[in-house]
């Protein structure tokens, strides 16, 4: 037994071997495919939004504000017009991703006193960069507004000091823990590198046990014993070099890009220990179920993206239907993917409930589905066996 244990061993490295694809897609493009799209968001935030400005007057004061646009990070005006269809058509061909329109009578409005509108039109068919434009303009028009206050203020006898108080009644500091930068690198990432990790391993795992239905373990031609010796050899060979592989992933992810890792390194490796041993369990349960290898990596492919829709790392499960939230519960990734975010960028770990609650959450799928998979591979080996079996005609003859 103890032979045909770590003889299954070597028959699962030499499968893998052989399978240089599949070596590929487990070993090297999960940290491959990571560097990839974390460095896509490496710029961490959304700057140099191209504006067109609309400015029939050319005067002093329009000019300072697009100024102020033209010099802010979040902006630059590369385009003045003074027909609001030339900005327009600028858009609309892509060269904009927004427009500003100075009536006519703002400068005279100013000169009066009196407020001042200022039309700014954003392009918010692509949602990040909408946001992101929306609020650093108010920004901007906020900054020149006060500027201007203070300014007739002072010109009227007031102190700056007493201007800006008049102005600005209230101050805010704003102090924004664990992502200061608002960087998108730091928000999307480690949820990002947790899905490209769960697409491939399952890829993987899944493919493995389907490909058994040809000669191996689910075929029929080995004995009840060695089927599942080789069964528990794939579980433990795959969860080792799993676990491995997802620990350099995130590790290297977190020191190339500099992720802070103000967390327990333990509870992080803990966490995605959990995660490799429910991952296996759903990439078996899928490669003994389907027909074939194209119909596991079929099935996983409409899995994969709506699971990282309802684990709630990007999208809150507050703003989603209880149905779903309920549902999501029962899906490894809802335990991973914001848990591991928590666990680098915030220091928490399973002192807290709900850390420590994904972690147990993980350890219960990981057995439920385990023990599915066992029930399927027997039903499904038993299935194989008894179709290699010589049936027996009406007159006794062996019928092959």
């Amino acid at each position: 037994m103890i032979k045909t244990f770590f003889k299954g061993f070597v028959r699962e490295m030499k499968l893998l071997w052989h399978d240089k694809r599949m070596l590929f897609m487990f070993l090297i493009a999960p940290v491959a495919l990571s560097i990839v799209v974390c460095g896509a968001f490496s710029g961490n935030v959304v700057n140099n939004i191209p504006l067109a400005a609309v400015d029939v007057n050319s005067t002093a004061q329009t000019r300072v504000l697009i100024e102020a646009f033209d010099q802010s990070d979040r902006f630059n005006v590369p385009f003045v017009v003074t027909d609001q269809e030339d900005a327009l058509r600028l858009m609309e061909s892509g060269d904009v991703i927004g427009v500003i329109v100075i009536p006519s009578d703002y400068t005279r409005a100013l000169q009066l006193g009196q407020q001042a509108e200022v039309l700014v039109g954003i392009n918010s068919a692509n949602n990040i960069v909408g946001n992101s434009a929306v609020v650093s303009v108010m920004q901007v028009v906020k900054t020149v507004s006060s500027q201007i206050a203070v300014k007739s203020f002072v010109a009227a006898g007031s102190t700056i000091a007493d201007g800006t108080a008049k102005v600005m009644p209230i101050s805010t500091v704003l102090r924004p823990w664990f992502n200061p930068q608002f960087s998108y690198l730091t928000y999307l990432g480690l949820g990002l590198i947790g899905l490209i990790f769960h697409q491939l391993f399952l890829m993987t795992v899944a493919t493995s046990f389907s490909e058994e239905k040809k000669e191996g373990i689910l075929s029929g031609k080995m004995t009840g014993k060695e089927s599942g010796i080789y069964f528990l050899n794939k579980f433990i060979f795959y969860g080792v070099i799993g676990y491995v592989n997802i620990l350099f992933n995130y590790y290297t992810i977190i020191r190339v890009f500099d992720f802070p890792m103000r967390g327990n390194q333990e509870d992080l490796a803990i966490l995605c220990g959990c995660f490799i041993l429910s991952l296996l369990g759903v990439g078996a349960l899928l490669g003994i179920l389907s027909k074939n290898t194209i119909h596991a990596i079929q099935w996983l492919m409409a899995m994969t993206y709506p699971f990282f829709i309802l684990s709630g790392f990007s999208w809150p499960h507050s703003e989603m239907p209880k149905a779903l939230v309920d549902g999501a519960q029962f899906l490894p990734p809802t335990h991973f993917m914001s848990p591991v975010r928590d666990i680098v960028l915030m220091g928490v770990g399973f002192e807290t409930k709900t850390i420590a609650h994904s972690r147990d959450m993980l350890l219960i799928l990981a057995l439920v589905i385990f023990v599915l998979s066992i029930l399927a591979f027997i039903w499904s080996a038993y299935r194989a066996k008894k179709k290699l079996q010589p049936k027996v005609g009406e007159k006794g003859v062996i019928q092959a």
